[in-house]
């Protein structure tokens, strides 16, 4: 699957919020890509079957209406695009979506670039203004070609450890679904994948602002502090945490402090870019620590999660595909 369809699959999965869904509406208009960009759309509108209500071809007309395109040869985006974006994408889109549409009928300045790390890999990328960011598998990033405003702004959907340079004038700001974290220089760890109940800052070195996407703050962290907050409920915990365990995964290591077994198996999942099958009755709110100093293969650590765990056993169902299940009990067909 391209880096294009996997950012537009996310996008149109319903869990980005409306003011990061903007950023990527107006991505998908920029110039890059645009090929890659429209046979993604091609191929997800094929797989969907998805056909326009009365009401949905209403307002695909007046949205044509109002960003009728009037022999304009410097658009850089097609006629055609246009045309599948707008109706593929209409559902998604809010007013403010409208306005970036409309301006992308200009020329912009800036181009947007995107970062997606499969599963089962990580990346390290470098920022125009020198930043260092290291993604973990299964994320995207979205990013400017270089920073022309007051703030330096990119949007993360997924897991990273990022290591700011220091620029007063230019605070850099991270957008998630959820929170905004704003820093002028410091390294610290922010885990925001749009699917997980939790959205987890663990700051290093300096400080960091926290504030809900809607602009209401949430606190301020220091080193070795650690915010997770309730994408759900909108509740938040502020406590001590050892970072540098938080940012393990930077350097091969697993480390799950305090999770359940669901938890534990999503991660799995995005490191080794597998499916595991977990049957209905293993469904507890217990909780499980355990640390990987190294990455070893996965059978090495199912093994000792489920020896950790105990009462669970697990099955190879293929090279890539993995059941657990009670021991105590028969084996069950198992979900995700």
């Amino acid at each position: 699957m391209s880096n294009a369809s996997k950012i537009i699959r996310l996008f149109t999965s319903s869990i980005f919020t409306p003011a990061l869904k903007e950023k990527v509406w107006k991505w998908i208009l920029s110039p890059a890509h645009q090929q890659e960009k429209e046979e993604s759309m091609r191929e997800i509108w094929d797989e969907s079957k998805w056909e326009a209500n009365e009401s949905t071809q209403r307002s695909y007309a007046k949205f044509r209406e109002r960003t009728a395109v009037k022999g304009n040869k410097n658009l850089f985006f097609t006629q055609r695009l246009m045309r599948i974006a707008a109706l593929f994408l209409l559902p998604l889109l809010t007013g403010a979506a409208v306005y970036f549409y409309m301006e992308a009928r200009r020329p912009l300045p800036i181009e947007f670039l995107e970062c997606v790390v499969p599963e089962g890999e990580c990346k390290e990328i470098t920022l125009p203004d020198g930043s260092e960011i290291q993604l973990n598998a299964g994320t995207v990033l979205i990013y400017p070609s270089r920073f022309a405003s007051d703030t330096r702004s990119v949007y993360l959907a997924g897991e990273g450890r990022f290591k700011i340079v220091k620029n007063k004038k230019h605070p850099f700001i991270v957008k998630t679904n959820h929170l905004n974290v704003q820093v002028l220089g410091t390294t610290f760890n922010l885990k925001a994948y749009p699917a997980d109940k939790k959205t987890t800052a663990t700051l290093e070195t300096g400080s960091v602002a926290i504030r809900q996407a809607g602009g209401k703050n949430v606190a301020t962290l220091l080193p070795n502090e650690q915010l997770e907050y309730n994408n759900q409920n909108g509740t938040f915990n502020k406590k001590s945490a050892d970072a540098a365990i938080y940012s393990g995964w930077t350097k091969g290591e697993l480390n799950f402090v305090s999770q359940s077994l669901k938890e534990i198996m999503i991660t799995l999942e995005r490191s080794y870019g597998i499916t595991i099958l977990i049957s209905p009755d293993l469904v507890s709110s217990d909780l499980y620590t355990i640390k990987f100093k190294q990455r070893e293969n996965i059978n090495e650590v199912m093994n000792i999660v489920t020896k950790t765990i105990g009462s669970i056993t697990y099955q190879m169902v293929d090279e890539a595909t993995i059941s657990i299940y009670s021991s105590l009990g028969q084996k069950g067909e198992g979900n995700q």
